[in-house]
């Protein structure tokens, strides 16, 4: 039974290898059983389909992101910009690794209209994302701005994720966690900060 464990998280990390770097299409079982050295026929022990291995990865990163990166941005034992920088250092860790990309956004944009299944997945991973935002610009902003600034955050990551996978320059993530960071600073010293770059 272990073995069998050990051997479905092997898949579901090929898999999400595969899904971050191909896509949901270019991705096909045969590539994820060729990743992991063995014959396509073994996948379906574990899976019965690619739209079941594709839920079983979402599941995988989002409960990483829950236990690895999201748990910063609730903790508070530290102040909101030691949150944010601990959630921000985990996300640029895990994104430069492999592709760069984020298997979320790649399945909204070519299967969610086909695959109602995922729209449940990728609603919730995104909504993760905007709460743990919202959580630590609470401490500085009303819930309305707090809100609107953990969405904007969440729209731009997705847009810095697109450029760093095109550039293979993590610029863009810095650039985008250093805007993050000067939000939680006081309305003036914002302004100073703008007028001193």
């Amino acid at each position: 039974m272990q073995q069998d464990e050990s051997r479905f998280n092997e898949i579901l990390s090929a898999a999400e290898l595969l899904f971050r770097s191909k896509g949901y299409h270019a991705t096909s079982m045969a590539d994820v059983a060729e990743v992991c050295h063995f014959q396509k026929a073994a996948l379906y022990y574990h899976v019965s389909s690619k739209e079941e291995l594709s839920l079983a990865v979402m599941a995988k990163v989002q409960a990483f992101f829950d236990n690895s990166v999201f748990i910063y941005a609730y903790d508070r034992s530290f102040k909101p910009r030691s949150r944010l920088l601990k959630l921000n250092n985990a996300v640029q860790k895990y994104y430069l690794t492999g592709s760069g990309s984020c298997v979320f956004a790649s399945f909204a944009i070519e299967q969610i209209d086909t695959i109602p299944a995922f729209v449940v997945p990728i609603r919730k991973y995104f909504n993760s994302w905007s709460n743990a935002y919202q959580s630590i610009f609470l401490e500085v902003y009303n819930s309305e701005e707090a809100q609107a600034l953990a969405e904007g955050f969440v729209s731009d990551l997705q847009g810095a994720l697109v450029m760093l996978r095109v550039t293979q320059d993590p610029k863009h993530l810095i650039r985008l966690f250093n805007r993050s960071t000067q939000a939680l600073l006081p309305y003036p010293s914002r302004i100073k900060a703008k007028v001193l770059e």
